[in-house]
């Protein structure tokens, strides 16, 4: 999977973080490498949500709400309310040490794309992340004999494994559509112009608590052994995260604020 096979690998549609993706191949990228940056979480702070894969559920229920977007009920995890704002990531593009790191954001700059005939994917490389370098790099993609080093041997591993479990995610989101569990969720705010009305701030699906407490108890059962039980609970208890979003959104905009009351 280092290396890019002679026909060309396939991403499809917008993949969330990456903006220029090629093949890993040791010709092409045999300077390559990655460098120390004083901004390292920089490439996060415009995304408000990221996929997430239902093994990190739980760690990740403690810090971020949990929901499920599309007709594909792909599952994320929120990190604000809009694109362009991430309340994790502060101005000098720090992360919240605080707060898991997602997985899909570990893997960044690599990504798994898929191949024509069935061939095995290929793992993939933003060229155009911000520590990303095509010479001089810290730590480089290969090494003089063109062989992955232990960093992209490691990365390599981290993108199979998370292909796998996205694949696992897949599967697990199939049963719950199978069992009409999801309902449209939404979050709504006292409107400030009006504290009599309120606004939606984000709408999304969710699990139904009604529909999930009516599960007969051998389905339930079935559940438990499988791990779907665990990972419900997870997002169900993740949603209490949406007043830490809130809280954080205005903190951030009281912060925007005061430059220009002050002005």
């Amino acid at each position: 999977m280092a290396d890019a096979p002679t026909t060309e690998a396939r991403l499809t549609g917008t993949v969330p973080l990456y903006k220029t993706v090629e093949p890993l191949n040791r010709t092409k990228h045999k300077t390559y490498g990655v460098k120390s940056i004083a901004q390292p979480f920089s490439f996060l702070k415009d995304w408000h949500f990221v996929p997430a894969i239902a093994g990190e559920f739980t760690v990740a229920s403690g810090s971020y709400p949990i929901i499920f977007l599309g007709d594909k009920k792909m599952p994320v995890l929120v990190m604000g309310l809009r694109q362009g704002t991430n309340v994790f990531v502060n101005a000098d593009g720090q992360f919240d040490t605080d707060h898991y790191v997602p997985a899909y954001v570990r893997r960044y700059p690599f990504v798994s794309a898929s191949n024509p005939m069935d061939q095995p994917s290929t793992v993939c490389v933003d060229v155009d992340a911000p520590f990303v370098v095509k010479k001089d790099p810290d730590v480089p993609f290969f090494n003089e004999e063109g062989e992955p080093t232990e960093y992209t041997s490691k990365a390599v591993e981290f993108v199979s494994a998370f292909e796998n479990d996205a694949k696992i995610t897949e599967s697990f989101v199939e049963r719950l559509t199978a069992l009409d569990l999801f309902e449209q969720k939404n979050v709504r705010v006292a409107d400030p112009n009006n504290p009599d009305n309120t606004i939606t701030v984000a709408e999304y699906w969710g699990v139904s608590d009604e529909k999930f407490a009516n599960l007969p108890t051998e389905k339930l059962v079935e559940m438990h052994k499988n791990g779907d039980l665990l990972a419900i609970s997870a997002h169900l208890i993740s949603l209490q995260r949406w007043e830490r979003i809130m809280r954080r959104v205005s903190v951030q905009q009281q912060a925007a604020a005061a430059p220009a009351a002050k002005a």
